[in-house]
């Protein structure tokens, strides 16, 4: 230590000697990936890169900044994007099944009729997202954030969404049989028409949602709160009702709750 200490120049110069090698790696990573010479590029600068229709399966993008990227039709089967920021990105018509997208931050991402079955959204960032028909069968979303997205005709069918935040959300027609919904917040989100048969509500939160003709057969409502909710003409038969708020809620027969 005392030999080092007494040359600090020769410090600074090895490392700025290192910055300078990891900044032209990278660099040449980037011009690769870009070529098409290879799928993987974590922690690469694409913002705004242009990747529609580009076969991306098992690429490795974790923690790339991918802001204004667009992927259409592209094909990211398997592809770890773990931690990615893909903010406002274009992933219309994607493949995506079985990728890692967990902890990544994609709010006012595109995902119109995206195959997203089996993908890892673990604790990623959605917020007002597009994902009109996206299909999320067997998909995991523990922990994500939802707040204001469009998922009009979603699939989650046997979906894992523990805690995950649905705040205003738009999930008219959406199915989701027999997903895991507990301790979702869905207050003030519209789940019209929604699809919810036999899933798992345990602590879920749905204070001023609107689940006009929602079927919620043979779900667990156990410790629901559907306080001021609008539930005209839902299905709650042969429901778990256990400490289930009905609070000034509109009940299927359309008669106020005390």
């Amino acid at each position: 230590m005392k030999k080092w200490s007494r040359h600090p120049s020769r410090l600074v110069g090895i490392g700025l000697a290192v910055l300078l090698f990891s900044s032209a790696a990278a660099a040449q990573d980037r011009e690769a990936f870009l070529a098409g010479e290879t799928n993987d590029c974590p922690g690469c600068d694409l913002v705004e890169a242009q990747l529609q229709r580009r076969d991306l399966t098992g690429a490795n993008l974790a923690g790339a900044n991918l802001e204004g990227a667009t992927f259409h039709r592209a094909i990211l089967r398997g592809a770890n994007l773990s931690g990615a920021n893909l903010i406002a990105a274009n992933l219309n018509k994607t493949i995506l099944v079985q990728a890692d997208f967990s902890n990544a931050i994609m709010d006012r991402v595109l995902k119109f009729e995206a195959n997203a079955s089996g993908i890892n959204l673990s604790g990623a960032l959605m917020r007002g997202a597009f994902m009109g028909s996206i299909r999320l069968i067997r998909a995991t979303l523990d922990g994500a954030d939802l707040t204001a997205t469009d998922l009009e005709n979603a699939a989650f069918t046997d979906a894992s969404l523990v805690g995950a935040n649905l705040l205003i959300a738009d999930l008219y027609q959406a199915v989701m049989i027999r997903a895991d919904l507990r301790d979702v917040v869905g207050d003030g989100g519209y789940f019209s028409e929604a699809i919810m048969r036999g899933a798992d509500l345990t602590g879920a939160s749905f204070v001023g949602a609107y689940l006009f003709q929602a079927d919620l057969g043979q779900a667990n409502l156990t410790d629901v709160d559907f306080t001021a909710a609008v539930l005209t003409s839902a299905n709650l038969g042969d429901t778990i009702q256990d400490g289930t708020i009905f609070t000034n809620a509109l009940m299927p027969d359309n008669q106020r709750a005390p």
